[in-house]
Formats: structure tokens, C-alpha cells, sequence
């Protein structure tokens, strides 16, 4: 299964390059405003709404958390056999929710996004992650506007395109795919799994007449159906405020994933596409979505990781008026990136025994490579010379017991080394878990 983002891009950008006018009238609110400063102060914490968060329940099981493009292959006595394999690859979806009905929709009649979730799946580790960006966060939104604004107004001024783009700009990731739902999709997905059972932990009533909101909700053990469910990650009258919503919200998001994560529900994979297909949008095709949906059964829900982008609240001031926004702490941003979506997380790596051969010829370069992978966690055992120095490719080296350590530093590696690749081998130096010999593809950092 491939991304086919470079194709979906062409076909949905055209509307928007013939028709400027039309493009224009679909952003006049206020909300959807992009501002010139490049400075940025304060905002009021407003957390997205969580109706992404239930087609990424969905994801979990039915999209499934993990590319089942690896396949287990006879470890030779050598290692000249290459996989096939990427092993460093992950799947990324953005998930975008927001208030209005998304199917067949028009490409200028785009909303904001209030929820704009990554969701990172990873084919051989067999984990996933949610990284949640608040829809107020400042960011750089690329192309035709090529100007700081909040996240939210991606989708509205390009829709799914400008959305994945400017992302992947703020995130230095690749987003394969997307999803695209309404408060609508999230209650038909929890009907359609047949609600949720959850021990729900607070009580209390809100109403926002502005939305035509009205909630109520009990402590304690209950079944919840698609509007409980939905009155209830809506809800916002805690204690801690919208600190305790988004608690609120992941706890739900648990108790679903458990559910839909039920070999009953895998089985129902197809008939349960074809009753939602009407509620959201995607460009995963049902086959993919089944190719994912075999891997997902063998994932622990538990073990799914969530965050959000870390930050602060502000306000600006732009063009003579108050603006709110979530700005984000740029360090953090990008440890917490490297840990759940580039799968780099150093106390994972702390397990891996790597041992590096220099083969290129390169004085130094085995050198370079273990300073790199020792700052990434790595256990460096051993540092010295191949029996040849004419590898044009960087080489990790595993036993067939080992792909997961093979591709955690198969990802190291690439930092300098960006055409290596995996290989089998049963003859690796003892104490190691891996072999790694640098080839001729070696980039001097």
C-alpha cells in the first residue's frame, strides 16, 4: 500500500488554480483571517473538538494502526540478501474534523478544521501514536497564502491539501493520507459499533445556546450511544477546565478503541465502510483499509500513545486587534516528534546493541555514525572496519529474530546514510543485535 498524495493533490488543486475568485469568497470570516506579523503573544485555551478523535477510533481498527507491508523472510547465512521491505517507513493520516457535512462538499465552500489529528502507525514496532494540533496553534500555512496563521485556516483557504501540506511544513513529517469527518460521522461510528460501554467519571449539565448546545451527563457505568457519546467529549464544565475535557477525551477515545478493536467489529470491516462511507472523507481506498485492519487486531489499545503539540497560550496583536493563539514550544515540538511519529524515541533505542564497520573508505566515517546513534540512545558496542571498503549502500545487518531493532536503526542510520538497507544475516558480532557497515552513501554531518 502506497501514499498516492502526490496523485490527490493534482486532481484537487486545479478548482482552486482556475477559479481565484470563488477561492477567495470561501474565506471572508473573520475567523479564517490570515494575519502578516511574524511576532505572536497569548491566546485563550481552546482545545479542538474531538470528532477526529472518533474516525481515529476507527482508524485504530478499521484503517488499522499498522502497513502490513512487511513479510517474514528466511534469515540466509550471508547477508547478501536484500529485503524488500522498507522498514522505516510510516503511515501517517491527518485526521480533520469539522462542524459542517464534509461529503460532497465543494472545493470552495471549505470550513475550518477544528480538529487536526496525526495519526502515526507503525508497520513493524506494531504501535501507533495521536498527535493532536490545536486547531488555534501558529503556523507558517505554505502555497498561495505563504503566511502565519492558525492551523484551523489551512483547511478553509485549500482544503485537505493545504491542510496536509502545512503540517508537514510545521511537523517535517510525510502525511500519506487523510480523513475527513463532521459531528455527524462521530455519532454514526459509535452507533454503528453498537456504543460503547464506559465508567464515566464525572457529572454535570452545560448548554451554549450559540450552538444549540445542551449536555447532560451522569457519574458511573453506562452504556453510551453515538449522542451521549458526543455530549460527552463535548462537554466542558470541569474543575480544571478544558485540561479536564481533553481527559475526558482521551479516556473515550480508550473505551471506543477497545471496541472497535473487538474481532467482532474486524469482521464487520466491510459492511461498517459501507454504512459510513456517506459520513466522512478519505482518500484510503477499502482495500487498504483491510490491508490495515489485519495488522490492527494484534495491537494493544493500551499501548496507543497521545499527545498534544506542547505550548503556550496567547495573545497577539494583529492588525490593531486581540488574536488567540497556541503557541508552540519549538524543542519540545520536536522531541515529542521524533519520539511518537519518526519512531526515534531514545528510550526505545536503549535497547538496541548496534555494532558499525566503516566501508567506504571514508577515514572517520564509522566514527561519525556512532556519535550520531549514541546521541539517539543507542548502545554502540563496537566501531571498526569492514573486510572490504567498496559498499555503495550503508548496510543494517539483522538476524530474523531482530527486525524490530533492525528497523529502529535502520531510521538512526538514515540520518546519514539515506540509502541504506536491510538485510538478513545470521553472522553478527557478538553482543550486537546489529550489524551496521557504511557505504559509499554515507553524507558527512
Amino acid at each position: 500500500m502506497r501514499s498516492r498524495r502526490a496523485q490527490r493533490r493534482r486532481v484537487e488543486r486545479n478548482p482552486w488554480d482556475r477559479e481565484p475568485a470563488r477561492r477567495e469568497a470561501a474565506v471572508t470570516t473573520d475567523e479564517t483571517k490570515v494575519f502578516n506579523r511574524s511576532d505572536i503573544a497569548p491566546p485563550k485555551k481552546r482545545w479542538p473538538k474531538i470528532v477526529g478523535y472518533v474516525l481515529l477510533a476507527l482508524l485504530l481498527f478499521a484503517s488499522g494502526l499498522v502497513f502490513g507491508f512487511y513479510k517474514s523472510v528466511t534469515a540466509p547465512s550471508e547477508f547478501e540478501m536484500e529485503l524488500g521491505a522498507d522498514l522505516t517507513g510510516r503511515v501517517n493520516i491527518l485526521v480533520l474534523g469539522v462542524d459542517a457535512g464534509v461529503n460532497g462538499q465543494k472545493s470552495s465552500e471549505w470550513t475550518r478544521s477544528d480538529v487536526n489529528i496525526v495519526v502515526s502507525i507503525d508497520p513493524v514496532t506494531k504501535d501507533a501514536a495521536i498527535l493532536h494540533i490545536p486547531r488555534d496553534t501558529r503556523v507558517f500555512i505554505p502555497g498561495k497564502i505563504n503566511e502565519y496563521s492558525k492551523m484551523g485556516h489551512a483547511h478553509a483557504y485549500g482544503g485537505p491539501n493545504l491542510a496536509i501540506e502545512t503540517v508537514e511544513r510545521f511537523l517535517d513529517i510525510e502525511i500519506g493520507y487523510f480523513v475527513r469527518v463532521d459531528f455527524e460521522a462521530f455519532k454514526q461510528a459509535v452507533d454503528a459499533l453498537g456504543g460503547v460501554d464506559m465508567d464515566v467519571p464525572v457529572s454535570g449539565e452545560y448548554s451554549d445556546p450559540a450552538q444549540n448546545l445542551y449536555i447532560k451527563i451522569e457519574k458511573g457505568p453506562q452504556h453510551l450511544d453515538g449522542q451521549k457519546a458526543l455530549e460527552l467529549v463535548r462537554y466542558r464544565g470541569y474543575s480544571n477546565a478544558d485540561i479536564g475535557r481533553v481527559q475526558m477525551q482521551e479516556l473515550f477515545l480508550k473505551a471506543l478503541i477497545k471496541k472497535a478493536a473487538s474481532l467482532a467489529n474486524v469482521l464487520k470491516i466491510r459492511s461498517l465502510y459501507e454504512q459510513l462511507k456517506p459520513y466522512f472523507t478519505t482518500d484510503l481506498t477499502l482495500q487498504e483499509i483491510l490491508k490495515l485492519a489485519e495488522i490492527a487486531r494484534h495491537i494493544d489499545p493500551d499501548s496507543v500513545q497521545m499527545a498534544i503539540v506542547p505550548g503556550t497560550d496567547k495573545y497577539l496583536t494583529e492588525n490593531d486587534r486581540q488574536v488567540s493563539y497556541w503557541l508552540p514550544d519549538g524543542p519540545a515540538t520536536e522531541k515529542l516528534v521524533n519520539d511518537l511519529i519518526k519512531g526515534m524515541s531514545r528510550e526505545r533505542n536503549a535497547s538496541v546493541r548496534v555494532a558499525i564497520e566503516n566501508g567506504n573508505g571514508v577515514p572517520g566515517a564509522a566514527d561519525a555514525l556512532a556519535t550520531i546513534l549514541r546521541d539517539l540512545g543507542f548502545q554502540v558496542v563496537s566501531v571498526g572496519n569492514a573486510s572490504k571498503q567498496d559498499y555503495e549502500e550503508t548496510r543494517v545487518v539483522a538476524r530474523g529474530s531482530d527486525e524490530v531493532a533492525q528497523a529502529l536503526a535502520l531510521r538512526g542510520v538514515r540520518v546519514i546514510c539515506p540509502s541504506a538497507k536491510p538485510y538478513k544475516s545470521n553472522n553478527i558480532p557478538e553482543g550486537a543485535d546489529v550489524l551496521i557497515i557504511v557505504g559509499k552513501d554515507y553524507k558527512r554531518p
